[in-house]
């Protein structure tokens, strides 16, 4: 509690510093309703992607499921863990609260493949984040480069991390014996090999799913895709400098990848300060203003899993009564 309670004070300290130091304008937000639909389009696209997501966790859940399970209940639970990632610190924060509901769908999920396939869907999520930012950077690299030296950093760290993604997807559906070999590698690292060792092996042995996990990877491309767009969408009326969409793709996933980790709840505070240094990158000086209006974008949607939150736990308590 403490703890939480330390990164709810750090994110409004970092607030306060950008409103005081005119980084962060928060006027912007009513101007943003009366400029158009940019709002309903935004949130449109978020319903959307939390969709594809909850069907993308629905096929990684049924490799190790004795039955088909129902795509609405997937998406109420994944609706929980969202609200919980928003109010509590770090994005994998709703992940642990969702996994108690999860259990419930089916009784054959044990604990060691609820942890693995939600860790899965999270590094498959990532991935595809990392090719989008990989892709774009190597597709536009001449012209993104020339905008400023700080920006061809970025840049180069997508096209690395583009390079390392490729070659995790390539291992994930590769032979049984090059990733036994690789497990075996990993086991001699000192202190930490055996635990990422057990790690793997939990995930190389959804190796036979590959056709679910491609699907899965491709579902992750698009919803990443929807979720630069949706903050595109929200934010390009108010850039104070012009920025095509693809230029986008290059440098936003960097922020959206950092607001993830459990600094803050949703990125808050942190999230504004990293994307207010990511535009001025691209000469855009009102980046945290822009990240304000994404993130209470998608806190509101997220919010809406409070409902199937208080909805579950009546059930439990009317399941409790019963007995």
């Amino acid at each position: 509690m403490i703890k939480i309670l330390l990164k709810f004070v750090f994110a409004i300290a970092l607030l306060y510093w950008l409103i005081t130091s005119g980084k962060l304008d928060l006027s912007l937000v009513m101007k943003s309703f009366e400029v158009g639909p940019q709002w309903f389009m935004a949130f449109l696209l978020i319903i959307i992607i939390v969709a594809l997501g909850a069907y993308r966790y629905k096929l990684l859940l049924e490799t190790k499921s004795q039955k088909t399970l129902r795509f609405f209940d997937v998406l109420r639970l994944n609706y929980i863990g969202l609200f919980f990632s928003s109010v509590l610190p770090g994005a994998v924060t709703g992940d642990l609260i969702k996994l108690v509901y999860i259990k419930k769908l089916d009784q054959g999920f044990t604990k060691t493949f609820l942890v693995t396939v939600t860790l899965l869907d999270r590094i498959i999520g990532l991935a595809g984040l990392l090719f989008l930012a990989g892709g774009f950077s190597l597709i536009y690299f001449s012209e993104v480069t020339v905008l400023s030296p700080k920006i061809a950093h970025v840049i180069q760290l997508n096209l690395f991390l583009f390079g390392g993604t490729i070659l995790f997807l390539g291992t994930l559906i590769s032979p049984y014996k090059f990733q036994k070999m690789i497990v075996n590698l990993i086991k001699k690292i000192p202190f930490i090999g055996k635990k990422i060792s057990e790690l793997l092996d939990h995930l190389f042995a959804l190796r036979e799913n590959r056709k679910d996990l491609i699907n899965c990877f491709l579902l992750s491309i698009l919803t990443q895709f929807l979720s630069i767009l949706a903050f595109w969408t929200i934010s390009s009326p108010f850039y104070s400098g012009h920025l095509p969409l693809q230029y986008a793709f290059t440098f936003i996933p960097v922020g959206l990848i950092a607001t993830a980790v459990p600094i803050s709840p949703g990125g808050l505070g942190v999230g504004h300060v990293l994307f207010a240094n990511l535009f001025s990158f691209v000469n855009i000086d009102n980046g945290a203003s822009l990240f304000n209006l994404f993130f209470l974008c998608s806190f509101s949607h997220n919010f809406l899993g409070v409902i199937p939150y208080l909805l579950a736990g009546r059930k439990t308590l009317k399941e409790k009564e019963a007995i």
